[in-house]
């Protein structure tokens, strides 16, 4: 048993290992930390859960989910795949309301934008989306007719004689053709290959441009006689032509377009019911634009043109 030097000898060795200890920055820290936890405890006890803190998983929001593994594997997922995906969109919420309550969206535009689509999503009437009655659809054509009046189309088929091959005597090859061609020879023997078709359907003028430039489709539509022609220039070289059929412009009959003027009748009724949306909005806001100088010193626009975002075009042929 050891003596009493030997005690105090232990105790003195112990006294001087506490004191190195409370030296250290580290153990100062942690107890200043415990103390203002205690202190903290006992002026407001326990904090309570937040109500933010709860997220609740609805049924729907649980059927949404398997309806949406549905469409990706084509069979509704197993109960364990089923809490997999719960889970990871119960990590999802939990991560999202942590970025927003760190202001992580703040600056975000793509996160703006998303957040701006689903809003204006939100705002259009019910009603809106519903298929409209012929005679509405009857009443919107009137009112836009220009928009469904199909235009003139034209078929023909064409001999070319190349640039590259006949450079500046493009134009007197087609003449010599054509000398040919009025007195029934076979098209298919004359010209040079290329990757253009050797006639073409009724087509519009646009479509013509579109294969065998502006000219070539302007100096087509304006051609009243129905003899091989030419030469008509294009970016390939020279062409004698012929016009096989026309069609003058037309407006189409109720069935043949119904499905593009319920489509673009649709989407004006959504438009609409964003633009009142958005006017109501901004009603209840004062807007301050601190401009560049360079662009405060200029006159204020009175006609500003409208911006043609990709939700304005949902369900819509062309804007």
């Amino acid at each position: 048993m050891p003596d009493a030097e030997t005690r105090r000898s232990g105790g003195r060795r112990l006294v001087d290992r506490l004191a190195r200890l409370a030296r250290e920055p580290l153990v100062q820290f942690l107890s200043i930390a415990l103390v203002l936890f205690g202190a903290n405890h006992w002026i407001h006890g326990e904090e309570p859960q937040r109500s933010g803190d709860v997220i609740t998983i609805s049924q729907g929001r649980v059927e949404q989910i398997a309806a949406s593994y549905r469409l990706l594997a084509g069979r509704m997922p197993s109960r364990a795949e089923l809490q997999a995906l719960v889970n990871d969109f119960a990590d999802e919420e939990i991560d999202y309301r942590e970025a927003v309550a760190m202001g992580l969206d703040a600056d975000d535009t793509i996160v703006r934008r998303r957040m701006r689509q689903k809003l204006e999503f939100l705002a259009e009437d019910a009603q809106a989306s519903q298929a409209p009655s012929d005679e509405q659809l009857i009443t919107w054509r009137a009112a836009h007719a220009d928009d469904y009046r199909i235009p003139p189309r034209i078929s023909f088929r064409h001999v070319l004689a190349s640039k590259d091959r006949y450079g500046a005597n493009a134009d007197a090859q087609i003449e010599t053709w054509m000398q040919g061609l009025r007195s029934g020879a076979d098209p298919t023997t004359l010209g040079d290959a290329s990757m253009l078709p050797a006639a073409l359907p009724l087509t519009t003028q646009q479509g013509v441009a579109m294969l065998f430039g502006e000219s070539f489709a302007t100096a087509l539509f304006e051609q009243s006689q129905g003899t091989w022609f030419g030469p008509v220039d294009s970016p390939l070289g020279a062409h004698a032509v012929l016009v096989l059929a026309r069609e003058p412009a037309r407006d189409p009959a109720l069935a043949e377009i119904r499905e593009k003027l319920r489509s673009d009748w649709i989407e004006a009724q959504r438009r609409h019911q964003r633009e009142q949306f958005q006017a109501r909005l901004r009603k209840r806001y004062r807007v301050v634009v601190e401009w560049p100088q360079i662009y405060a010193s200029q006159p204020v626009p009175t006609d500003v043109p409208r911006i043609v975002r990709p939700l304005d075009t949902i369900d819509s042929g062309a804007e």
